[in-house]
């Protein structure tokens, strides 16, 4: 049976296999449907990223201009639906979140297809992904995660056209698809943008104008939100977080007798006795003045319409400074408290990206998580190697602090690394490469998928400990189709030499 689907498979024209895809799809989200899932548009009302709901409707364009402490594209994405919805927005929502999932699903089957992988495995493979509890609570969770994976997918597809094809439409949808995705995660820095710009411009000697005209107008744009927020903020960057963020990696991660020394020493200062990301009422009265920005409300809001605190106060500029000047001290006279904070991210990395808690199940809010805890649990042990750690290995990581659940993902400690180095071994190695068959541009495409992979590992765990894993999400299905590399090119070759084939 499994031989006459992959004959069927590879029957199919193009055009008929994404609809083939499109109707797998739509059977996946019909039976998860009647189990109970359901869109979750409530991040709108409290969450720390998004702007009050009243000013996206009433005041979009000035208020996004104003915003410092994330990336716009988001924020104006959610005003612009409110806009159209007048208000209830939650069925475009949950449309626009539909098209991203059958986007990254169609992308990561077409990205495996080109890069040698045959229907069957990138099939397989990229349905596992689809019916993953992760794919399917991110998907149905109004948070930028789920966007931004699907976009990365689709960049990764758009990479191989741009560097085998060398056509124009191919370099501006790639620099299309890259512009939104550093418009709405800050992680995904200016530098990132022009290192891969730089790089896709090596790599197409022959077109190298048409990449670099494709990718001006995106940067422009892009260098001019950092350029605003340094003329009204003093600071070049998408997000002014940074500074309470390292403090979570570096503060958080100080011993008692280590804290002590330094306060007794000056080296940190008061904003350090409150815990980040506190209400602005926690602080001195000092950082609650905006001066002349008195009259925006996106940067005079205390609180949103909704309740919650606003973060995009502009106190929290100066705030978030004063944490960036506590961390890079704790950096220099403590750095075993960095070295723990990276302990504790690197093993929430390699955790389930549906094991995501933060002290609060965000994923779980509208209850979705709970009515598919049987499918998570089958994904935890079949797939991800869910195994107890023991006591002794308990006690060991209670010793750093680390405060560590009683238990790991043995498969994915394992096997994403590997993915990783399997991906640059074909890249970096000639005859690797030719036994598995790939032409030069399939050989690029892999190590833009290993870079981006290994970037988004580096940059989720060396300053966000508490959610790493979620941020690991966003290269999740570039980790699939690194798989579906490995299946076709070791599992595959040698079942068919086995048989004799």
């Amino acid at each position: 049976m499994a031989n006459r689907f992959n004959e069927w498979l590879n029957e199919l024209s193009p055009g008929r296999m994404s609809l083939a895809l499109a109707a797998f799809f739509a059977a996946g989200h019909g039976a998860y449907y009647v189990w109970g899932i359901r869109f979750d548009d409530t991040p709108l009302l409290w969450f720390w990223q998004y702007l009050d709901p009243q000013l996206l409707k009433g005041k979009l364009l000035e208020s996004v201009f104003y915003m410092h402490s994330q990336p716009p594209l988001f924020n104006l994405f959610l005003g612009a639906v409110l806009k159209i919805s007048g208000g209830d927005g939650r069925y475009i929502f949950q449309g626009v979140y539909l098209a991203a999932g059958l986007t990254l699903y169609l992308s990561l089957f077409w990205l495996q297809l080109k890069l040698g992988v045959s229907r069957g495995v990138a099939f397989a493979v990229s349905t596992a992904f689809l019916l993953s509890p992760s794919f399917v609570l991110y998907e149905h969770w109004l948070f930028y995660t789920f966007p931004v994976a699907a976009l990365l997918t689709l960049s990764a597809f758009l990479f191989y056209e741009t560097v085998t094809s060398k056509r124009a439409w191919a370099a501006v949808a790639f620099f299309a698809t890259l512009f939104l995705v550093c418009g709405i995660r800050h992680v995904f820095h200016l530098a990132y943008y022009v290192v891969v710009a730089a790089a896709l411009a090596v790599f197409c000697a022959g077109a190298r104008k048409k990449v670099l005209l494709a990718a001006a107008l995106p940067f422009a744009i892009l260098f001019s939100f950092y350029a605003k927020n340094y003329a009204l903020f003093g600071q070049f960057s998408a997000s002014s977080w940074g500074g309470m963020y390292l403090w979570e990696m570096t503060g958080y991660f100080l011993s008692p007798d280590e804290r002590e020394k330094l306060e007794a020493d000056g080296k940190l200062s008061t904003v350090t006795s409150v815990p980040t990301f506190s209400d602005l009422g926690r602080y001195p009265a000092t950082y609650a003045d905006v001066g002349r920005l008195g009259g925006v409300d996106a940067l005079t809001q205390v609180n949103k319409s909704t309740g919650p605190n606003n973060y995009n106060h502009l106190g929290y500029v100066a705030i978030s400074r004063e944490y960036l000047n506590d961390a890079l001290g704790v950096l220099r006279y403590s750095p075993k408290a960095y070295l723990r904070g990276l302990l504790r991210a690197g093993f929430i990395y390699f955790r389930s990206s549906s094991d995501y808690a933060s002290g609060v199940r965000f994923l779980d809010e509208a209850g979705n998580q709970s009515r598919i805890s049987y499918v998570e649990r089958f994904y935890d042990y079949f797939f991800y190697g869910k195994v107890p750690l023991g006591p002794s290995l308990t006690k060991a990581l209670a010793r750093f602090d680390l405060k560590c659940p009683p238990y790991a993902y043995l498969y994915l400690i394992i096997f994403l690394p590997l993915l990783a180095f399997y991906g640059l071994r074909l890249v970096l190695r000639r005859a690797a490469a030719a036994a598995a068959g790939l032409s030069p541009g399939q050989r690029l495409t892999v190590l833009y998928v290993c870079a981006n992979a290994i970037y988004i590992a580096l940059a989720g765990t060396a300053f966000n400990w508490a959610e790493s894993n979620r941020m690991r999400f966003l290269s999740d299905p570039l980790y699939v189709a690194l798989l579906g590399l490995f299946v076709q090119h070791f599992l595959v070759r040698n079942v068919r030499r086995s048989l004799g084939k």
